[in-house]
């Protein structure tokens, strides 16, 4: 998994960077199947509030989060596990199984 770290009106540190990558390994796990899966954080500073945003980009879908504080480590720690419900809230989805019953046939006698 690539981790890009993208900062406007602010200069990432390499504590950041370093935290980042730390945290988004639980990312990785989840899209361990993916290669090609992509990790935006964009780190906006706005007065002194700090907003990160995270895209997530996978082969079949996007996942986005963001949050807003004094902070952006605290950030980091919040995105990444509202990116990791989402993966949860769809793996959900995709892994329940149809409404109503199952088609059954009687076995045809030859």
């Amino acid at each position: 998994m690539k981790i890009e770290l993208f900062g406007k009106n602010y200069d990432p540190s390499d504590a950041l960077k370093q935290i980042t990558e730390k945290k988004s390994e639980k990312l990785a796990r989840r899209l361990k199947g993916d290669p090609d899966a992509t990790a935006k954080f964009n780190v906006t500073l706005e007065g002194d509030k700090y907003t990160t945003d995270l895209l997530v980009v996978t082969r079949s879908i996007e996942y986005r989060a963001e949050n807003t504080s004094d902070d952006p480590f605290t950030n980091v720690d919040i995105v990444i596990p509202k990116i990791l419900a989402q993966m949860e809230k769809q793996k959900d989805i995709w892994g329940a199984s149809k409404k109503g019953t199952p088609n059954e046939y009687p076995e045809e006698d030859k």
